[in-house]
């Protein structure tokens, strides 16, 4: 055990190189910083002298510590916190392997509900530990950061060190000599891992607190805190998002919420996923991105994804437009109030990639010649490469109804009926055995126009019910990440009718999967390629285009051929019932799978 000096010499002794701050400054202080300790980051309580009473994994909980008056288990009353025997001769410790390796800036000592109970007194030493190694209690590693520093009853504790510490994976909290905290809460600034020696291609999540995103301030954080929204996993309850308060009279005005995320370093964001996991009755109406480049957060804000329909209580994948700008810092707004669970935000760093050019470079054809000529895994020569030009690379990002809503619907049941859209209604039925997912997908038919295609008679259109057997089109690994890439040569359209198509099943583990390309028409009819979305979907997943969606034929993935039901109108003329256009450049875009 290290010589630290007596616990009665403690009491009196002060801070030295750490200052008190009061809990109206925490925001000021503290609240771009990151809770290295926090479990939800994935703290740890790794060893402990004392946890007779209350566990030590307990100061790393995200909620405040909670009253458990009146409770009582097999060793005595029970504290929200960690609590040792009394009587210590010397003192207590626990050691904490931080979620990340980081740099400290402060700490609060926080002793909760303990009140006669508490620790006296508390101490934080740091330690940087190989990945792999542990460390003891006695370990002459350990540097003083926080001195042996006295403590109320049932109060918060600010801490600030005078600088930041050297990078440490490790904590020791002390008590003495023995007693409670409620929780301890480490802060300070992640230490990113090394940039990969080449890029590898792979788009990053530069939001991610452990790649070194932080969130730097927020409009309101009434019930979680805007933090909670880079932090890893997708968390177990509300406690763990950003939530706020309810407000009035916003809804339909563009008033809302927002906060502000500052990216691990400058990047090319491709994709963003809104998670609204848990929030069932209390997610946003909707939601939309800005992004500047520019470390003043007054500057002007570019919109990066327009404001969009959320849903509860899932995942929500959108393509992000700007994708050629290396954005420093992004805003989400959220109208008019509610919570989120985690934002992501994909992209390519600029260190790696200076010029965004770089991104979407396209190889010579005669690099693939031999492999689209050999055709592996059933590569049509139809998405082989035929330029040497860039062009724009489209992430295909998972199917969802909201991401997909312009362009049509999707077709799904949900396990979790709490994550369905609003305006599906549910029912029983077949005598309690099944559940009934109604209007899904509209089946709409739209008369031509008189005159529309020179005078020729058009009959009316007929309902086609019919299955389409796909071949697998997979995509050609080109990218340095082995990512599949498809090329995009050609849209069609039903221009008076929708088209639905769901497959049959029948698709192997881990198969079944299809590719959806999409775009809207433009004023002249023509695909407005600004519109080009890609959607990567499940073999439980079908799909609806929208009367006069431009459309790429369906990709279907894997190893064998794909049934798909298809419900179409027709009237049996071909240049009424399917319009194709074919690029005169060849290739305008290029996707790739995420």
């Amino acid at each position: 055990m290290t010589a630290h000096a007596p616990y009665t010499a403690k009491l009196n002794g002060d801070t030295g190189a750490a200052r008190p701050i009061p809990l109206d400054q925490f925001d000021s202080v503290f609240g771009s910083l990151i809770e290295l300790s926090s479990e939800a980051l994935g703290g740890k309580a790794v060893d402990v002298s004392d946890e007779f009473f209350c566990a030590a994994q307990n100061l790393l909980k995200v909620p405040p510590s909670v009253s458990m008056k009146g409770q009582f288990g097999p060793n005595g009353a029970l504290f929200d916190g960690w609590e040792s025997r009394r009587h210590n001769p010397t003192y207590d410790w626990t050691i904490i392997k931080l979620g990340a390796l980081g740099s400290i800036v402060g700490c609060d000592v926080d002793t909760g509900h303990f009140s006669g109970n508490e620790s006296p007194a508390s101490g934080v030493w740091g330690a940087y530990v190989p990945e792999g190694e542990s460390i003891k209690e006695e370990s002459p590693l350990w540097t003083p950061l926080l001195p042996v520093t006295p403590l109320g009853p049932a109060q918060r504790h600010l801490f600030l060190l005078s600088h930041p510490s050297s990078p440490v994976t490790h904590l020791k909290l002390t008590m003495h000599p023995d007693g409670g905290l409620g929780r301890f809460r480490a802060y300070g600034h992640v230490i990113p891992p090394p940039p990969p020696a080449k890029p590898t291609g792979e788009a990053v999540d530069l939001a991610y607190v452990l790649n070194g995103g932080t969130v730097t301030g927020e409009s309101d954080q009434h019930f979680g805190r805007g933090g909670n929204l880079i932090l890893p996993g997708r968390g177990k309850d509300m406690g763990d998002g950003w939530e706020t308060r309810r407000s009035r009279g916003r809804l339909g005005t563009g008033k809302g919420d927002w906060v502000v995320v500052k990216l691990a370093e400058p990047g090319y964001l491709e994709w963003v996923d809104i998670d609204t996991l848990h929030f069932v009755g209390n997610f946003p109406n909707s939601a939309e991105l800005y992004g500047i480049i520019s470390n003043d957060t007054d500057a002007g804000w570019t919109r990066i994804l327009d404001n969009t329909k959320l849903g509860p209580h899932r995942h929500h994948y959108y393509q992000l437009s700007h994708p050629d700008k290396a954005w420093t810092h992004v805003r989400l707004d959220i109208h008019p109030d509610g919570g989120v669970k985690r934002l992501r935000l994909y992209g390519r760093p600029k260190s790696q990639y200076p010029d965004y050019s770089a991104l979407v470079p396209l190889p010579h054809p005669a690099e693939f010649e031999k492999t689209v000529n050999g055709a592996p895994n059933g590569i049509s020569a139809s998405h082989a490469p035929s330029f040497s030009r860039s062009v724009p690379k489209i992430p295909a990002v998972p199917l969802t109804p909201s991401a997909f809503a312009p362009y049509g619907s999707v077709i799904q049941s949900y396990p979790d009926e709490r994550s369905a859209p609003k305006e599906i209604k549910i029912k029983t039925v077949n005598f309690g055995t099944a559940r009934k997912f109604n209007h899904l997908a509209p089946v709409e038919y739209v008369a031509p126009p008189a005159g529309r295609f020179g005078g020729k008679d058009v009959p009316e259109g007929q309902v086609n019910f019919c299955v389409f057997r796909c071949e697998p089109q997979n995509g050609v690994r080109r990218s340095e990440a082995g990512k599949q890439q498809w090329d995009v040569k050609v849209l069609e359209r039903h221009e008076f009718s929708t088209q639905a198509f769901v497959p049959m099943g029948g698709a192997k583990e881990g198969e079944g999967n299809y590719l959806v390309l999409v775009a809207l028409p433009g004023p002249d009819g023509q695909p407005d390629l600004s519109t080009l979305r890609a959607f990567m979907a499940s073999h439980s997943q079908g799909i609806s285009y929208h009367v006069n969606v431009w459309h790429h034929p369906l990709i279907s993935l894997g190893n064998d051929k794909q049934d798909f039901a298809c419900i179409v109108y027709e009237t049996g003329v071909p240049e009424v019932d399917c319009e194709i256009k074919w690029f005169e450049e060849g290739t305008v875009a290029v996707v790739e799978e995420v």
